[in-house]
């Protein structure tokens, strides 16, 4: 019994979204930010006796978000440096096509150079 089998193709290595900070590849070594969320908890409560006094305890179970909102500022896993793009503006990558993803990078590239430049004049 003869199988031909064809090994996957590997995945193309991540476009370069470089951090300005450091030059880390923000797509391959990450970035991160911050949310405050307001969570529910379900806890359930027991009562023991030890020694003639009454305790009671609890342990805390099912925890349910209620309310999560994310920072706007994004940070450089490797330097920790605040990046110059929102968090948004960095997720709008997210599904662009590989082919269109130069094009999207570079567009925020220029994002930040236009700045530099409105700064010098």
């Amino acid at each position: 019994m003869s199988a031909n089998v064809v090994p996957p193709a590997p995945n193309p290595p991540l476009p370069n979204l470089p951090c300005p900070g450091c030059g880390a590849n923000l797509l391959a070594d990450g970035f991160y930010n911050s949310c405050t969320e307001t969570t529910r908890v379900h806890e359930d409560n027991h009562t023991y006796i030890v020694r003639d006094h009454l305790y009671i305890d609890h342990e805390e179970e099912t925890l349910e978000t209620m309310e999560h909102e994310c920072d706007l500022k994004a940070y450089c896993q490797g330097c920790n440096t605040l990046l110059p793009w929102t968090l948004y503006r960095i997720r709008e990558l997210d599904g662009v096509a590989l082919s269109e993803a130069p094009a999207a990078i570079a567009k925020l590239l220029a994002e930040i150079q236009g700045d530099s430049h409105s700064a010098i004049a």
